[in-house]
């Protein structure tokens, strides 16, 4: 498959073309490349330009990367999440049988970074068809694993360990124990070739670069075995234990100069492989406890001796991380006694803790130089696979199975830096002040929560005092620019345990907190932003910790030095800072209201800055919460205010639009319907929103999902806040289209029930609406016929017991006839009753007991005694659903919500970016009725006195006994009869 030609020659040209540096070019090239992917032939045809030495690498590469998306979405298509609900070509069989053929040879012979993706498109392939559907690939790599080519073995290798790697953290089941003992044949050759590989290090001593590639090999090896692993300890990997653990063992110790890194920066290949080594260690350690625990204490002196060994180079960071991590996972385990001695902890303190706890150059560079990437590695749980945390980790380890033991000695470590830190030159010891602020917090912490910051902490360490001595003088400062990092650990101190200090204490931070956003140190005033964020957030008690009032004193300064940051270098589009402006909002509520006009100034500023380039969406996401927030809490208390808002939103929101900002489409398309559901309802709509209502109905817009959720939020808040001008613009046929778009996708359908209560249950005339019904039904009972959902068949039961509460039910009944004579009953029968229990939903839940209740006791054809079975199926399925617990919440509760559960914890999503501050109120449906189980009560006295006799009838023969008593219960509640 060497030569171009026909097709393979075509999509070189495109693949190359999109490298160009032109956008235009890249998009034609896409656009060929699409159409070109719906061809039969197309994969391997890319095959066939990936294999070809004489293409340019980078081409061959991307024309790689084509393939794997070509396979992710065409081996085994899923109907599609998008408008059109089509589905994505199959690739026929007999293409699949060449593909699998091509893809194993390609693998053996391709480069490195060409390898890379067809690994990720092989572990997509043998995910659907191994080994069931391609039972010659596991043969013919056992086959190949004999070459004595080591270049085609790492080939063979690298297939194995692509086709393994889904096994990771994955339970045990039927399905996968049949996968894994079918692949137990390749147990033994695995280990055959790795006995096989091992010695020739040595021999290969004085050839780096093919030592290089042997070790690479084995490290392959080791990663095959990990996977085979991951579920759980095989037969054949327990009969031949004894064989890999030596191997790991002569490996651990194993020296080999000559692959050493030059560069600090980067890991050997050698120390790849100790550090697979250790994972597959630790998970035998975690899994198979008992079957490990004759080796373990080899490999504890292993990884003990090779921690002392391990360098400060940030390239050895991965080998120390993993080995760390396997001395923790003993700590942890039952086997900790191995540290229990004095003298062993003293060593893990001194050569081990400390060294790694201490901050290093590269992290002082990041610390100037990458503010962004050390905060996130700092505070977003991202520093895992630093050496800080596995240290951070191992002392916890220790210190919850030996408390006394390990607070008392690595205390006496802590005075002393502490003392180091705090004689003369100062600023030249203040890492040892740092390395002993790291050390406390990992004594001190036992468990934490995002929300809550420490839960629970280690009673023999004197927090306070510590924060009263150490941490509170670093925050009150008067030079919030000396000793930056000090600073920062002091912030982030205070910040982990918030819970465990006093409100009094707290409290006093505020203005320390005011101060520091001044600080020229974006890590400095990124952490104090993050601390109000999280103080203001802070609950007890299902309340917040603190009030505004308790705070009105710095609040406003606050709000300023906030808004200064933007200005500060590096900070202009903070998203911790972002974060924190739309906390104190949130956290003021209405009282905001004095200052909002600033507050929006300041924001649609921000705004117009960043509609330019949009690089920062955690940054993007929090400025429109702020601005939602300031519409949330100002405009329904204050309609007058809404002009304003709109006078200082409308620039940055058309610039969005005429720009084309994709990214903030449904940002705006959620403040606008915010704003318009402020509005009286009814009221003529500003030109503004006129002029703006057609092109948000064209299929630009709907054709990227993300859109589609905001859009339709906002059709529903025009057709809400002015249904006259949306029909006398003639704009209904426009919405109808998009529900019967919305309604053909699975994915999207109950955004089209939305669109369809908003039309129908909402402010539009039924007679505005009468011309297009018959065409409605028609399009629900097609795709229940056709693509019937759980989910598709909860919003049809809910909509249509909608449509027979507000419009009755003879209205209902005659606009399912006009679909077909007999239909309704059907429907009733057939599609209503059994699937009402499933409704969720305090207002959904309402309308389904009010419409059906309506239905049988107004409708004529179920007053008909030849019906009366399927009106019996109904009220028991209501009285089913009266009779559960609902899933859905009350709408009452502190108006402010759960912040931290709502924005703070999502923050941004590609997908849809909802924000949590412009979350619609749903109201009422039905403010008339307060209580639906009643009303199903009374309702049906109703019927008893006009006809005696039949309801008794009715519940008697199609009514449960448990049931009944519940219908009993809600005729006691609501003071009837039922005869």
């Amino acid at each position: 498959m060497s030569q171009l030609v026909g097709p393979a020659q075509a999509l070189h040209e495109a693949f190359l073309q999109t490298l160009a540096p032109n956008p235009e070019l890249i998009k034609q090239a896409e656009a060929y490349l699409k159409t070109a992917a719906q061809q039969p032939g197309y994969g391997i045809a890319v095959l066939q330009l990936i294999s070809a030495e004489s293409v340019a690498v980078e081409v061959r590469q991307a024309a790689a990367v084509g393939f794997k998306n070509y396979v992710k979405y065409s081996w085994s298509p899923r109907a599609a999440d998008g408008l059109s609900g089509s589905t994505p070509l199959a690739i026929p069989e007999g293409e699949k049988d060449q593909i699998k053929v091509h893809i194993t040879d390609l693998m053996l012979a391709a480069p490195v970074r060409v390898r890379s993706q067809l690994s990720e498109a092989l572990s997509i392939i043998s995910s659907h068809d191994f080994p069931a559907r391609w039972p010659a690939l596991l043969p013919g790599l056992l086959e190949r694993l004999e070459s004595a080519d080591e270049v085609r073995l790492a080939g063979v290798l690298a297939t194995a360990d692509s086709i393994y790697q889904r096994y990771r953290a994955q339970f045990m089941t039927d399905a996968l124990s049949a996968e894994l003992d079918y692949s137990q044949q390749v147990v033994a050759p695995l280990l055959a070739t790795l006995r096989r590989l091992t010695p020739r290090i040595a021999e290969r001593a004085a050839d780096p670069p093919a030592q290089a590639l042997l070790l690479s090999n084995i490290q392959l090896v080791v990663s095959i075995f990990y996977s085979l692993n991951s579920p759980g300890l095989t037969e054949a990997f327990e009969e031949t234990l004894d064989g890999w653990m030596s191997e790991f063992h002569g490996l651990l110790v194993l020296e080999a100069p000559g692959v050493a890194e030059k560069d600090p920066e980067k890991q050997s290949v050698l120390d790849v492989v100790k550090a697979t080594i250790c994972e597959a260690l630790i998970l035998f350690l975690e899994r198979n406890e008992e079957e490990f625990a004759k080796f373990l204490q080899t490999f504890v002196q292993d990884v003990w001796t090779l921690l002392f060994s391990v360098s400060q180079n940030p390239g050895q960071d991965n080998l120390a991380l993993h080995a760390i991590n396997f001395l923790t996972a003993v700590a942890g385990s039952v086997h900790h006694s191995l540290f229990q001695d004095p003298a062993v902890l003293r060593q893990v303190c001194e050569s081990i803790v400390i060294p790694n706890l201490r901050i290093r150059e590269d992290m002082e560079e990041l610390f100037e130089m990458n503010w962004v990437e050390y905060v996130r590695r700092d505070t977003e749980g991202s520093d895992s696979d630093t050496r800080r945390r596995a240290a951070s980790e191992l002392v916890k380890a220790l210190t919850a199975r030996y408390p006394a033991q390990t607070t008392e000695l690595f205390s006496g470590y802590v005075a002393s830096m502490l003392a180091e830190a705090g004689g003369t030159g100062r600023a030249a010891r203040w890492k040892a002040k740092d390395c002993a602020i790291y050390l406390v917090a990992a004594l001190t912490l036992r468990g934490k929560t995002a929300s809550a910051g420490a839960t629970s902490t280690n009673d023999l360490v004197n927090l306070q005092d510590f924060y009263a001595q150490h941490i509170a003088p670093e925050l009150a400062a008067a030079d919030v620019n000396d000793l930056p990092v000090l600073k920062a650990d002091a912030l982030k101190f205070a910040t982990t345990f918030r819970s465990q200090l006093p409100k009094a204490t707290a409290l006093a931070t505020f203005p320390h907190l005011v101060n520091l956003l001044a600080s020229e140190s974006n890590v400095v005033h990124s952490y104090a932003a993050i601390a109000v964020d999280k103080l203001l957030s802070q609950r007890e008690g299902g309340a917040l910790r603190f009030q505004p009032q308790e705070l009105a004193g710095c609040l406003q300064g606050l709000l300023e030095r906030l808004f200064a940051c933007f200005a500060l270098p590096d900070s202009s589009e903070n998203e911790y800072v972002m974060k924190a402006v739309m906390r104190v909002i949130a956290f003021v509520g209405p009282t905001i209201a004095p200052v909002a006009p600033v507050c929006l100034q300041q924001l649609s500023q921000l705004l117009l800055a960043v509609c330019k380039n949009p690089t920062q969406p955690g940054f993007n996401h929090y400025l429109f919460e702020s601005v939602a927030a300031l519409v949330r809490f100002c405009c329904p208390r204050d309609p007058a205010s809404v002009a304003k808002f709109e006078e200082m939103l409308f620039p940055p929101f058309q610039i969005v639009l005429q720009e084309d900002v994709q990214e903030f489409h449904p940002y705006i398309f959620q403040v606008f319907a915010q704003l318009l559901e402020t509005r009286e309802p009814g009221t003529p709509l500003p030109p503004s929103y006129v002029a703006l209502f057609p092109p948000l109905l064209s299929a630009t817009f709907w054709e990227r999902s993300g859109n589609t959720p905001a859009l339709v939020r906002l059709v529903r808040a025009y057709l809400a806040a002015s249904p006259a001008q949306v029909v006398a613009g003639g704009h209904l046929p426009a919405v109808l289209g998009i529900f019967q778009k919305l309604v053909a996708s699975r994915a999207l359908d109950h955004e089209g029930f939305l669109l369809l209560d908003a039309l129908y249950c909402g402010g539009v005339p039924l007679t505005a609406l009468a011309p297009y019904t018959p065409h409605v039904w028609t399009l629900l009972f097609q795709r229940l016929q056709a693509a019937r959902t759980a989910k598709f068949v909860r919003g049809f039961v809910v909509f249509t017991a909608a449509f027979a509460a507000l419009h009755g039910p003879g209205e209902l009944m005659q606009a399912l006839e006009a679909v077909q004579a007999g239909i309704g009953l059907m429907i009733l029968d057939t599609v209503i009753a059994p699937n009402l229990a499933n409704v969720s939903g305090q207002w959904e839940e309402k309308l389904v007991v009010v419409g059906i209740t309506k239905l049988i006791v107004e409708a004529p054809q179920l007053q008909a005694q030849e019906n009366q079975g399927v009106a019996g199926k109904l009220l028991d399925a209501l009285l089913r659903l009266l009779d559960g617990t609902s899933s859905s919440a009350g709408a009452s509760g502190d108006e402010a919500g759960d912040e931290e559960a709502g924005v703070g914890a999502g923050g941004y999503s590609a997908a849809f970016a909802k924000l949590h501050n412009a979350q619609r109120v749903e109201p009422d449906p039905l403010p008339g009725i307060k209580d639906a189980g009643v009303f199903l009560a009374a309702s049906l006295a109703k019927r008893g006195a006009a006809a005696p006799g039949t309801v008794p009838a009715l519940v008697a023969a199609h009514v449960s006994a448990d049931h009944q008593a519940k219908l009993a219960s809600l005729a006691s509640r609501a003071g009837v009869q039922l005869t």
